[in-house]
């Protein structure tokens, strides 16, 4: 065989281990492109309209058998991109971190709610959340113990995945029900300055309003517990009679001086959202229902997502909240001691117990300021009527502007024992919270 010839054939040789190689190398193509299909049609299976159980299960399980091969990461890729994606879309909506992880645990549970976890940290890791970012926020990344790290997005996920030590088919799961569930998500007001706005450093989205004073609240706070781990009804109730009125007090001390300051009111009224844990989610609400109507501050309840938007005074949301945590503190432990048998163990004696305990703390609440009005007006005079009419008006066309479609909902009693229970450990309920010691 001459030497060309062997050339030849060496070359031809090559071009088709090459020809080999590329087909080798695009062969895994449309698997990739297969499962990316998966991931979208698997996003719309697990939350929303297209919801289907046995369309994301089989999703769910076609997914699983890619484990371990070039298409099953390039998937992981795309939904690292996704994630980052999807935190985007949630904090420019109006959403928080503790709020998102809070709904997620809500709806799918705890290992979802890691996943989300997982994904915040990767968008603070990118936009120096730590570093620019509210404080308020970074108090949340705190809390959900995200430290400030710039681990990629993919390097968390596959972290999270292999913490959770589950399934694929779980994994999978929990990865598409998140970026359904925040293809979905409702817009909320904006608390604080979103991501975009951070580059400038740590920045309020507001001005500074005047809250409660801090020696006033440090009191408030040094005797909750007190309050709260009192065994002596009677001592609680010699308390209640002061409770309200004092905080009625001081509010309308307060507002007397915004008064004099001469500034807009509706510049001044704020938004705040609570987080409301499962069980009873309604009977919680309507207890902060109670404690917010007493103390000029409205509420609404994003009831899908366990979430309650607080509108009104800087001062008045935080004696309301204040007020709140204790008679939740409060109801927790009167229900415990209202016994143990069958019956009172039932969710229907628990859940009436805690609607009428609410119920009769806001009569009560009701009953109390309406007296510290009495009083207040007997010191300020004519002129108390106009400051609190107009500060209510500031309070509700805020309201109104930011939720102009409202739905009033009721709750059904279904356990009389429970209701009547409620009702008499709301009647020995300290309502004072540890305010009977504030002065000025």
């Amino acid at each position: 065989m001459s030497r060309n010839s062997q050339q030849n054939r060496a070359a031809r040789k090559r071009k088709k281990q090459q020809r080999g190689n590329a087909r080798e190398q695009r062969a895994p193509r449309p698997e990739v492109e297969g499962a990316e299909s998966l991931v979208f049609a698997g996003i719309e299976f697990a939350f929303g309209p297209s919801a289907n159980a046995e369309s994301l299960r089989r999703t769910v399980d076609d997914l699983a058998e890619l484990e371990g091969s070039p298409a099953a990461g390039a998937a992981l890729d795309r939904v690292s991109q996704l994630l980052d994606a999807s935190m985007d879309h949630a904090f420019a909506s109006g959403w928080q971190p503790a709020e998102l992880v809070h709904a997620v645990r809500r709806e799918f549970g705890v290992r979802t709610a890691r996943l989300t976890v997982a994904a915040i940290g990767s968008h603070a890791g990118r936009t120096s959340a730590h570093k620019s970012a509210p404080e308020p926020w970074r108090e949340q990344l705190d809390e959900l113990n995200i430290g400030a790290d710039d681990a990629p997005a993919r390097g968390r996920l596959s972290a999270w995945r292999a913490a959770e030590n589950a399934e694929p088919t779980a994994t999978w799961t929990a990865i598409l029900s998140l970026l359904g569930f925040c293809n979905y998500l409702a817009p909320l007001t904006p608390l604080m300055a979103t991501p975009p706005n951070w580059v400038t450093g740590p920045a309020a989205s507001h001005p500074t309003r005047r809250g409660a004073e801090p020696k006033v609240l440090s009191r408030i706070r040094g005797l909750l517990a007190k309050a709260e781990a009192t065994t002596f009804a009677e001592e609680a109730e010699t308390l209640s009679a002061k409770a309200q009125d004092l905080m009625t007090r001081y509010a309308i001390d307060s507002a007397v001086i915004d008064a004099h300051a001469h500034t807009s009111l509706t510049d001044q009224v704020v938004t705040r959202r609570l987080l409301v844990d499962n069980p009873y989610p309604e009977a919680k609400v309507q207890l902060l229902h109670c404690v917010a109507k007493a103390n000029n501050v409205l509420v609404l309840w994003h009831q899908r997502f366990g979430l309650v938007s607080m509108v009104g005074m800087p001062v008045d949301l935080d004696l309301s909240e204040m007020l709140f945590t204790s008679l939740l503190v409060q109801a927790s432990h009167a229900l415990s001691e209202a016994g143990g048998d069958r019956v009172k163990r039932s969710p229907s004696f628990r859940r009436s117990f805690l609607l009428a305990f609410a119920t009769r703390i806001g009569e009560r609440l009701t009953i109390a300021r309406e007296q510290a009005g009495r009083d207040a007006s007997s010191q300020y005079g004519k002129e108390l009527v106009p400051i609190m009419a107009e500060r209510n008006e500031a309070v509700g066309s805020v309201f109104e502007e930011q939720f102009p479609s409202v739905v009033t909902t009721s709750h059904s009693i279904t356990n009389a024992h429970g209701w009547q229970a409620g009702r008499v450990a709301a009647e020995l309920a300290d309502l004072t919270g540890g305010r009977e010691r504030i002065t000025g």
